[in-house]
């Protein structure tokens, strides 16, 4: 099932377009959902946003940090974290 599908708010938020998460990086699509609701989102979500290791990554494209950044805004908002680290 696609990102857009099984979270509706970010089926809003891309509209007519196709998430490039499902798109390209369906093996993080599918962690986004396993991690979907639930306080380890959190730490998962940043580290796909933050180089943690060794500096060697490449990172994402804009379009999709975007995309990423926003599953985060509307987690937060639905799954509000217990212990606000983040």
């Amino acid at each position: 099932m696609a990102l857009k599908t099984f979270i509706k708010e970010f089926g809003a938020f891309l509209g007519e377009k196709e998430s490039l998460l499902d798109k390209n990086y369906q093996h993080v699509a599918e962690k986004i959902k396993l991690h979907w609701g639930y306080d380890e989102f959190y730490p998962f979500i940043e580290k796909l946003l933050v180089d943690c290791r060794d500096h060697k990554r490449a990172g994402f494209p804009i379009e999709v940090a975007l995309e990423i950044a926003e599953l985060h805004n509307i987690h937060e908002k639905l799954y509000p974290p217990k212990n606000k680290q983040f």
